[in-house]
């Protein structure tokens, strides 16, 4: 019987007899060497030289096509600003530092200020009734003492250091009654004398003023570029306010602030808000697209004011800053969070660190009434070539050159509590001890009762005494130091708008 082999080869043989099987064996053979040699030939195109490759043109390799990806960019630009701050013409009279008092005139505080940017610049300071006389000095004998066309909306016509402030909540009247406001109705009492007011109260009415606000804003200047809103408590860096918006255009909707979690939407989706406190800004295309009213074909309004749609919401909801968000989510403009430049910090209250050194700081809230007059007079006299940092923030607070502090606390915002049954927990001194021990430790905070508070940021904090408890803080000088010096800004970090950055 014969083999399988022979019976699979037998025809050929008959086809082309031995001889021509030979051939056609070594043609096989050498196709099969050329196709390997191919292949191999093709695997080394790819040659290398000097540590770089150099590609053939047969197309990309899978190596080259991990190389050729670009890394990630950067949530942030360098830009290379100008300060629209005029340079002194001349040495001022006075000087002014962190640690003595200034001992110029205030007129100093505006001998450089671009007056002439106010014309496209339209800022808004919002305030209230209730509201203390030393808390709205603060704000209009320093952070808005330089803002000649400043427009102060109120729940009160009055006047206030030389502005005339607007009630802008006079023409929702028909707008309350309609939807029966029991909140408004504190308003109408008010204003009757029928009512004796207080903080919550006043609280109460604050979200009523942000519709109108911004209407009224738009109806006084409505060829400005840009619209900024604050508070009394928020304290504004201008030359850093006024570089960011020059790297912007006007004509897009945008709407600048810190991001707060407001409405909820389908899906597990939120509206974001720019956080009231902090101050936000609107280009005048968002401003334009928010207060827009539908217009029938003879050009009648065919619905109404921006507050008056949504009153009862405004209504319903805690805040006016999160209405104002979802009025503007409605109309197609979203939240750009610029978190950290826009800041629901005080000054105080600051964790110093990498998310907050070599960015430019624009707002800060709640700061010391102290702080806002100190800060706009340091700003004044600070050289202006470039922007103001959070690292020259620290320079101001003398970070790393501080004693401890009884009845004070900084470790109440981020403070790790060190272990049960660490030796820090013994004592003030043993504290003290661990934190010097701890490289991360930058500043510290002990509890009379016995607990070790770690900071791994650079910290002021603030006064607290308790009535049982005694705090005491302190700060690892050495540490700070060092750490600042290994982190030396190379240039400033404008960050890009992002909603998972939040405070």
């Amino acid at each position: 019987m014969k083999s399988p082999a022979y019976q699979i080869h037998k025809p050929l043989t008959r086809l082309f007899g031995l001889s021509k099987l030979k051939l056609l064996s070594i043609f096989l053979i050498l196709s099969t060497i050329i196709f390997l040699t191919s292949y191999a030939w093709h695997d080394l195109s790819v040659l290398t030289l000097g540590g770089e490759e150099l590609a053939s043109s047969e197309g990309p390799t899978t190596h080259e096509k991990s190389k050729d990806k670009k890394p990630k960019d950067p949530d942030y630009w360098t830009w290379n600003t100008v300060s629209r701050f005029q340079k002194y013409k001349s040495a001022p009279s006075s000087t002014f530092s962190s640690t003595s008092p200034f001992t110029g005139t205030e007129d100093d505080l505006c001998h450089d200020f671009p007056t002439e940017s106010l014309s496209r610049i339209q800022i808004v300071l919002k305030t209230g009734t209730t509201e203390s006389a030393e808390r709205v000095d603060a704000s209009m004998t320093g952070v808005t003492r330089c803002i000649t066309n400043l427009l102060v909306v109120s729940d009160r016509a009055t006047e206030l250091h030389g502005h005339r402030v607007h009630d802008v909540l006079a023409d929702l009247a028909p707008f309350a009654e309609e939807i029966n406001s029991t909140d408004y109705k504190l308003y109408m009492d008010m204003q009757r004398g029928d009512a004796t007011f207080d903080g919550a109260k006043g609280w109460m009415l604050d979200r009523f003023k942000f519709l109108p606000m911004i209407e009224r804003a738009k109806a006084t200047n409505p060829t400005a570029e840009w619209f900024v809103f604050l508070e009394t408590d928020t304290y504004f860096f201008w030359d850093n306010l006024f570089r960011l918006l020059d790297q912007f255009d006007p004509s897009v909707p945008l709407y600048f602030g810190s991001p707060s979690p407001g409405f909820g939407l389908e899906g597990g989706k939120r509206v974001w808000f720019g956080y009231g406190g902090s101050g936000f800004v609107l280009s005048k295309a968002a401003v334009d697209k928010l207060v827009a009213r539908k217009v029938g074909q003879h050009g009648e309004y065919l619905d109404g004011s921006l507050s008056e749609r949504y009153m009862e919401v405004v209504d319903r909801d805690c805040c006016g800053d999160s209405v104002l968000g979802f009025a503007l989510y409605q109309s197609g403009v979203q939240l750009s969070g610029l978190w950290p430049m826009f800041n629901a910090h005080p000054l105080h209250g600051i964790p110093f660190g990498g998310d907050h050194w070599c960015q430019p700081v624009i707002s800060l809230h709640k700061s010391h009434f102290s702080d806002m007059v100190g800060l706009a007079k340091w700003e004044s006299k600070r050289d202006k070539t470039n922007p103001v940092l959070y690292s020259d923030l620290s320079d101001y607070l003398q970070l790393g050159d501080l004693t401890e502090k009884e009845d004070w606390d900084n470790a109440d915002w981020g403070g790790i509590e060190q272990l049960h049954d660490s030796p820090a927990q013994t004592s003030l001194s043993a504290c003290r001890q661990a934190c010097h021990d701890d490289d991360s430790c930058l500043s510290f905070t002990w509890v009379s009762e016995g607990k070790c508070i770690f900071m791994h940021s650079i910290r002021l904090g603030g006064k607290k005494i308790l009535p049982s408890i005694k705090l005491t803080a302190g700060w690892n000088n050495a540490g700070i130091l060092k750490w600042r010096a290994s982190h030396q800004c190379e240039a400033p970090k404008w960050m890009k708008p992002s909603l998972t950055r939040i405070f």
